[in-house]
C-alpha cells in the first residue's frame, strides 16, 4: 500500500511554507522538491493544509470501499464520535441512514470502542499503574512519542486506541466484516495501515462528502436529538476523555493538553520528570477531533462544534449515562521506540556552514523564519543532516542577488541612471556622475532627470512601453555622444537609462572624415593638373588624353571609397 501522504512534483515551489508548518521537521529538500521524511513523520497532516499549491496529498481509498461494497461483503462503518459537529445530522441513526444508502450494512459509533478505553484507563489509574499516564487516543501524538521522545514510552497508556477498540467489538460481533473508519484524521489512516486485523480501511470526512457527491445524496442539516446521552462521546472534544470517566478519589490530578505545541511542551516536561500523579489526555489538534486536519464545521464555528458534542454526549447533566456492556476485549498495546537517529553535526561543520550563508558573526544569526527552521543553527544542523540546502537562507539569497547587482551596477563602465516612473532620479553610478558633472550623488536622488537632460526618450519609453536600443544622443550640454538604450521595468515601476560613452570614438570618425576630404581635395587637384599636363604631352605625341583620364578617375574612386 502506498503511503498515506505523498507529494506532487510539478508543483512544489521552493516556498518552504511546509517546513515552517512541520512540528518535527521531518521535510528534506532533495532537487528543491520536498520530500516527506516517512520515518520521522507524526501525521499531523499540517503540510497538507499549508501547501499554497497542493502538493501535499493524502491518499484517497474510496475505491476499495466501494469495490467491497460491489462485491457483496458485510461492509460495517464505525464513525468517529466528532460526526455529530461535522455533518449536523440529528445523531447515529439519521447517520447510519445515509451511510447505508451508500451500500454499509451496518453502522457503529466509536464512542463504544472510547467508552472500552476509558474503562481501560480507570483500571490503569486504580492499580497505579504509573505516576504520569498519558492518553493513547490520539495517533499523533503516540507517533510523536515513539519517534521524537521514546524516553516517554514508559508512561503512555499500553492501550489501544478507541478506534481499534471499536473494531474489535465489531469483529467480535461480525467475523466476516469489512470494517471502515470514518475519521476526521488523516493519522488514523497510517494506525490502521499500522496495526492490521483490527479496521480494514480507514476514511476522512472529505472523502465521505466526495462520495455523497458522487451519489447526489444530500446530508440535510438537522439539531441534535436530545436521546439519551452517552459520556464516552466526549472523546470527540478536548477534556472529553476526563469527563467521561470516573475521577473521585484516586489521587491524580487530570489535565487535558490539545494542540501540538502544547502537547509537545507537556511531553517535554514529562521527560524532564517535571510531573507527579498526573493523567494527561492530549490531543494533537486544538479543539480535539472536532478540528482534525479533514474537518470544516470547527472553523466555521468553534463554539457550535462544542455544543453540539456535549449535547449529544450529555443532554441531561442531572442524568448522565454512558454505554454499559462487559469490557472483555483484549485492550492492551505496547508501544516500541521507533525514532530514527541524527547525527549531531560537530561545531566546527555547524560553522563552516553558517559562513557559507554569509553568517560568520553572532549579528548574522538574527533567524527571520523563512527557511521553516527556529533558529541559523537549526537550518545548519538540517544542512549537515541532508535535510535542507544553504539556499533556503532567504536573507542570504537576498544579500548574494544585492550584492551581484550592486557589483554590476558599480563596476559597470557606462553610465547608468534609474529612474522611478515619475522619472525621478534613484540611483547613479560613478560613470553616469562623471558623464553628467556631478560631485555629488546624493544631491541627486530624488531630482528629476529634467534637471540632467532632455528627457524625452524616458517619456516615449514610460508612454509606449516600449524599449529604446542603442539609439545615438548627442549630449549638447556635456559635450558628450552616447548610445542610449532605455529599459522600462513596469512591475517594479522603474526606468533604467544606460549610456555607452561614444565620444572618442565619434570625433576619431570624424578626424577621418576630415583627412579623407582633405586626400580627396588634393587627388582632385593632382587630377587636374596631371591631365593638363598629359594633354599637353599628348598633344606632343598624338596620342588621345582617353587612357589617361581613366586610369587617374580609378585613382580617385579608390580614394572615395575608402572605409575607415
Amino acid at each position: 500500500m502506498t503511503d498515506v501522504l505523498s507529494q506532487r512534483r510539478a508543483n512544489c515551489k521552493n516556498c518552504h511554507k511546509c517546513v515552517r508548518y512541520c512540528p518535527v521537521k521531518s521535510i528534506r529538500f532533495v532537487d528543491g522538491q520536498a520530500k516527506i521524511i516517512m520515518e520521522e513523520c507524526i501525521m499531523c497532516g499540517n503540510c497538507v493544509g499549508a501547501c499554497p499549491q497542493y502538493a501535499k496529498t493524502i491518499r484517497t481509498d474510496l475505491t476499495e470501499v466501494i469495490g467491497a461494497i460491489g462485491e457483496g461483503r458485510r461492509v460495517v462503518a464505525s464513525v468517529d464520535p466528532s460526526f455529530i459537529s461535522e455533518f449536523h445530522v440529528a445523531g447515529i441513526d439519521m447517520m447510519a441512514g445515509y451511510l447505508k444508502q451508500l451500500g454499509f450494512s451496518e453502522v457503529r459509533e466509536m464512542a463504544e470502542g472510547a467508552y472500552m478505553v476509558k474503562t481501560e484507563y480507570e483500571r490503569l489509574l486504580a492499580q497505579k499503574y504509573k505516576d504520569v499516564l498519558i492518553t493513547s487516543c490520539c495517533p499523533t501524538v503516540v507517533k510523536y512519542i515513539q519517534k521524537h521522545h521514546p524516553l516517554v514510552l514508559p508512561y503512555l497508556a499500553p492501550t489501544i486506541s478507541p478506534m481499534l477498540a471499536s473494531a474489535r467489538k465489531i469483529r467480535a460481533e461480525f467475523p466476516d466484516a469489512y470494517i471502515v473508519y470514518i475519521s476526521p484524521c488523516i493519522s488514523r489512516k497510517d494506525e490502521g495501515q499500522q496495526y492490521a486485523g483490527f479496521v480494514d480501511c480507514v476514511i476522512t470526512y472529505a472523502e465521505l462528502r466526495k462520495w455523497f457527491t458522487q451519489r447526489h445524496i444530500e446530508v440535510q442539516t438537522s439539531e441534535v436529538k436530545k436521546t439519551d446521552g452517552r459520556l464516552s462521546r466526549l472523546f470527540a472534544r478536548t477534556g472529553g476523555v476526563i469527563a467521561s470517566m470516573s475521577i473521585e478519589k484516586t489521587g491524580y490530578q487530570y489535565v487535558a493538553v490539545d494542540g501540538l505545541e502544547n502537547c509537545f511542551s507537556a511531553v517535554q516536561e514529562i521527560e524532564r520528570g517535571g510531573l507527579r500523579n498526573c493523567f494527561v489526555e492530549m490531543y494533537a489538534c486544538e479543539g480535539g477531533c472536532i478540528n482534525g486536519p479533514v474537518c470544516r464545521a470547527f472553523s466555521e464555528s468553534l463554539l457550535k462544534s462544542k455544543m453540539r458534542v456535549d449535547i449529544y454526549a450529555r443532554p441531561d447533566k442531572t442524568q448522565e449515562r454512558d454505554f454499559d456492556f462487559p469490557c472483555d476485549y483484549p485492550m492492551h498495546q505496547e508501544y516500541c521506540n521507533e525514532q530514527v537517529p541524527v547525527q549531531e553535526p560537530p561545531e566546527e561543520a555547524i560553522r563552516e556552514i553558517l559562513a557559507q550563508m554569509g553568517k560568520t558573526l553572532p549579528k548574522h544569526e538574527l533567524n527571520c523564519g523563512g527557511c521553516g527552521y527556529p533558529s541559523c543553527r537549526e537550518k545548519a544542523k538540517a544542512v549537515y543532516n541532508g535535510k535542507a540546502d544553504v539556499t533556503m537562507c532567504l536573507p542570504f539569497l537576498l544579500e548574494k542577488e544585492e550584492s551581484f547587482s550592486d557589483n554590476v551596477f558599480n563596476i559597470s563602465p557606462n553610465a547608468i541612471l534609474v529612474l522611478d516612473d515619475k522619472l525621478g532620479i534613484q540611483r547613479m553610478n560613478m560613470p553616469a556622475c562623471h558623464m553628467f558633472n556631478i560631485n555629488n550623488p546624493a544631491r541627486m536622488i530624488g531630482s528629476n532627470i529634467s534637471e540632467l537632460m532632455d528627457p524625452t526618450e524616458f517619456k516615449t519609453v514610460l508612454e509606449s512601453g516600449n524599449d529604446i536600443i542603442d539609439k545615438k544622443l548627442y549630449l549638447e550640454k556635456y559635450g558628450k555622444y552616447t548610445e542610449l538604450s532605455v529599459v522600462l521595468d513596469s512591475e517594479h515601476h522603474l526606468i533604467f537609462g544606460i549610456f555607452k560613452d561614444i565620444t572618442e570614438d565619434h570625433n576619431r570618425r570624424e578626424n577621418y572624415k576630415e583627412r579623407r576630404a582633405k586626400t580627396i581635395d588634393i587627388t582632385d587637384k593632382v587630377i587636374e593638373k596631371q591631365m593638363r599636363i598629359v594633354q599637353e604631352i599628348a598633344s606632343l605625341l598624338g596620342e588621345t588624353t582617353a587612357e589617361t583620364k581613366v586610369a587617374l578617375t580609378k585613382i580617385k574612386s579608390t580614394v572615395l571609397s575608402e572605409e575607415e
